[in-house]
């Protein structure tokens, strides 16, 4: 017949319990008498059984730790019914540091420098779960009792040892409620830790105190020789924590790794994460927050409800996994994702879309899609937002050439930029598209180093418009011009290109009030060394006007030329003409 609890009860009354290995089916259990215990039989003096825990505390003789009784606790467990008893596992508190085979051969008194109070053997009388658990499961295991403060029983640790290394762990899936969070520090190898709480920010140093943190895993590793000690703890902290109206927090745990050899002024060699479960305007999300920033990322199990609110056109291109940030101090959030089929934006096709949705906090749902652009095969990051025209595109580029961005703009816009332009190389330039009532408008800034005949150079700030609609496209390119002159002196001249974007000049023009000198105006393009305006009396008109006409060199071999014209109010007109 097999071993029932009630059997259990009735024997244990009179403070005694015999248990034999035959009232066990499962040779793994019988095993444990033979191999561990030595006998068939498993006798408890000063029995005490408490059906709740179905725990039976007492005294019992294992005959490899000595002759006399130790104490013992043994944890019956039950079958499917509930009534049968199939195994147990039995704590045994030996009388020795030193454990003596056929236990793990360990001499656990190094751990007293840890704080450790007594050793322990661990018998796993068990049946196994399946095959995979029987080749892992070990039926004995060393370890060692610590008195913690705040709690009535002592706490067992498994303990092993290997290349003189002890490790020590324990489980609580239940949880061991621990008085406050500083508490840690009184686990094994810990002392120090209590420092964690330095690790949350002022205003969540409330919710800590009012916490009972439960203790669910602890692994500490330690060497005798340098005395160094590193672990991990995890500590639930809190089943619910509300943060502001509409943001709260759930399920928050926190892991604990410290190391020794990194302690300076106390314990720097401490780091914490935080886990949790969010909920934040109406978004669920496993997340981990980042300490003492707290920042909170994770990924959005389901985004279908933000993007039909925020975003009902995009639902018909997909969505992959979903990211998601949160700042808990203000409850704003962003959710990233990328789109699985792209969507053309402003005519132009997009390359690795992702679409950023944001809001939270006082913030209203914004929508936002970030991507790549090619071109000359330069690969661009792009932004987009939602008008109430459409969807319209920016790109930014530290550098460029220009020739490839009308080049883009012929296959995108279906017009290229003016040819006068084609040899600059634009820096920090930022262009957009954007949708309009009649079609689509292409607008851009950057600045650029002019390459201009004999070796003359000059810098200059330029837009660019393409704007489409129902007749053909409408070009500009405009901007300012800088010509340095003697003594770092500048001449700022307003320059625009011809229309045409097969045309290849363009004119600057520069006027004034006061007026300048012929030989100041011509300054900037002539050789520092001389000047055909040396010798002329101070006496010529001041010249009111100064008017640059660039041709850019064509493909048929005609180079490159310059003319600058400058007039005075008198009408006097002076022609240089300056050509490679």
């Amino acid at each position: 017949m097999p071993l029932s609890f009630e059997e259990i009860v009735e024997r244990a009354r009179d403070g005694s319990l015999r248990l034999a290995a035959e009232e066990f089916t499962d040779p793994t259990v019988r095993g444990v008498f033979a191999t561990y215990l030595d006998s068939p039989e498993l006798n408890f003096s000063d029995a005490e059984f408490t059906a709740e825990s179905m725990m039976v505390r007492g005294r019992c003789v294992v005959p490899a730790l000595g002759p006399e009784p130790c104490p013992a606790v043994a944890e019956f467990l039950a079958d499917t019914s509930g009534r049968a008893v199939v195994g147990f596992v039995l704590v045994v508190d030996a009388p020795k540091w030193r454990l003596p085979e056929p236990f793990p051969a360990y001499d656990l008194s190094p751990l007293q420098a840890l704080g450790a109070q007594s050793p322990v053997v661990v018998l796993d009388a068990t049946p196994p779960t399946d095959k995979a658990s029987e080749q892992e499961r070990t039926p004995v295991v060393a370890g060692a009792r610590w008195e913690l403060p705040g709690l009535d029983e002592p706490v067992l640790f498994l303990a092993s040892e290997h290349e003189g290394v002890f490790t020590v762990s324990a489980r609580f899936p239940d949880g061991l409620t621990l008085p406050s969070l500083r508490y840690v520090a009184d686990l094994p190898g810990c002392a120090g830790a209590d420092a964690v709480t330095n690790h949350f920010p002022a205003e969540w140093q409330g919710l800590l105190a009012s916490a009972l943190p439960a203790l669910r895993e602890v692994t500490v590793s330690y060497t005798p020789g340098d005395g160094r000690v590193t672990g991990e703890l995890d500590v639930g902290l809190a089943d619910e924590w509300p943060l502001l109206a509409g943001v709260t927090l759930s399920q928050v745990r926190a892991r604990i790794a410290l190391d020794s050899a990194a302690r300076q002024n106390g314990w720097g060699g401490l780091s914490v994460e935080l886990s949790a479960h969010l909920s934040v305007g109406g978004l669920e999300s496993a997340v981990t927050v980042d300490l003492p920033a707290l920042t909170a990322h994770g990924e959005l199990a389901d985004g279908s409800g933000l993007f039909e609110q925020a975003a009902p056109d995009l639902g018909k291109n997909g969505l992959g996994r979903l990211s998601f940030l949160c700042d808990l101090r203000e409850g704003a959030f962003v959710v990233a994702g990328e789109l699985l089929s792209p969507l053309e934006i402003a005519g132009v096709r997009i390359e690795d879309q992702t679409v950023l949705v944001s809001g939270g906090g006082d913030r209203e749902l914004e929508v936002a899609l970030a991507g790549t652009l090619v071109v000359g095969g330069t690969r661009i990051g792009v932004k987009a937002a939602r008008s109430a025209q459409g969807w319209g595109l920016t790109v930014e580029a530290d550098r460029i050439a220009f020739r490839d961005i009308s080049a883009w703009t012929e296959q995108a816009m279906g017009s290229g930029l003016p040819a006068s332009l084609a040899e600059l190389t634009l820096r920090e330039l930022c262009f957009e598209i954007v949708p309009t009532p009649s079609g689509r408008l292409f607008a851009a800034a950057g600045s650029a180093e002019f390459p201009l005949p004999a070796g003359l150079r000059a810098r200059a700030h330029l837009t660019a418009r393409i704007s489409t609609g129902d007749g053909p496209a409408d070009v500009e390119a405009t901007g300012s011009l800088l010509l340095a002159g003697p003594e770092s002196s500048l001449m700022e001249l307003d320059l625009v290109a011809d229309k045409d974007p097969d045309a290849t000049s363009w004119t600057a023009t520069w006027a004034a009030q006061e007026g300048i000198t012929l030989g100041e105006a011509l300054a900037p393009l002539l050789p520092a060394t001389g000047s055909p305006t040396a010798g002329l009396p101070n006496l010529l008109p001041a010249v009111e006007k100064v008017s640059l006409r660039y041709t850019a060199p064509t493909a048929a071999g005609a180079a490159a030329s310059l003319v600058l014209t400058t007039d005075t109010r008198q009408q006097a007109r002076a022609v240089l003409v300056v050509t490679d």
